[in-house]
């Protein structure tokens, strides 16, 4: 019986903390801003995501410009999802678009947003920290993606000039989390000039053909982006995963 149990153990080994995952992602691109300037790539950031989530073996819910009582409800269906699985949960939660500091949080703009002052911010967007406290749960994996540093959207191309400065706001990861920017604190990442942004491109190439921890996965993605935009813009992640799982399933068909 003893020799079993340790053959047993060895075999559970030999099967990996990421296989045993449930897989699920909600990506939410927003480009077609009226009352602050429109983004050329978001909902095709979105979509690229989007599929290269699918082919690592995730269940994607997607959504493109949208307003805010949209993005909240599907936050909300979302973690019931992700509470629902439990331990054997890895939940990523994607957006590209608009993204603002206020008052030291971080706020997800919805396309419907119409702030004519700072303190309009909180009760128009979504809190970044909310979204990562629906979708925590201490025993599951939780990722959250930020391509949402690219400007200061009320700054002198919008109607309302707000001096909100430029990019996010650091946040604390949570257990066995791990937040990824598009770029450092307080700077501003590029929309890029193609069809998707660095950062996200970055990210749906080590998707595809990396089999890397998450923490490694990133690093990378930092490496090609800095490379790619010839040091103008620097990802940076804040980590505190105790599994070295990877973001491609394994099990999935490639």
């Amino acid at each position: 019986m003893r020799f079993l149990a340790v053959f047993l153990f060895f075999i559970a080994l030999s099967v990996g903390p990421s296989a045993a995952h449930e897989r699920f992602a909600l990506v939410i691109g927003n480009a077609g801003y009226t009352s602050v300037p429109a983004l050329d790539n978001p909902v095709n950031d979105a979509r690229l995501m989007s599929d290269e989530l699918r082919g690592a073996g995730f269940e994607v819910t997607t959504l493109t410009d949208v307003s805010l009582d949209e993005m909240t409800g599907e936050v909300d269906t979302f973690a019931s999802k992700v509470r629902a699985a439990g331990s054997e949960a890895l939940a990523v939660f994607y957006f590209a678009g608009h993204g603002v500091r206020s008052d030291g949080f971080n706020y997800l703009l919805p396309l419907d947003v119409n702030i004519q002052s700072e303190a309009d911010i909180a009760g128009q967007a979504v809190p970044a920290e909310w979204v990562l406290d629906r979708i925590h749960t201490p025993q599951a994996v939780s990722v959250m993606i930020l391509d949402a540093c690219r400007d200061n959207p009320f700054g002198g191309q919008s109607d309302v000039n707000l001096d909100v400065g430029d990019g996010l706001a650091r946040m604390t990861a949570r257990t066995n989390n791990l937040i990824a920017y598009a770029t450092g604190p307080g700077e501003v990442a590029l929309d890029g000039t193609g069809t998707n942004s660095p950062y996200t491109a970055a990210i749906a190439r080590a998707i595809r053909t990396s089999g890397r921890p998450l923490e490694q996965m990133f690093e990378q993605v930092r490496t090609d982006v800095i490379s790619e935009t010839d040091g103008i813009q620097t990802p940076w992640a804040r980590s505190s995963l105790n599994t070295t799982i990877g973001m491609k399933d394994p099990t999935a068909s490639q």
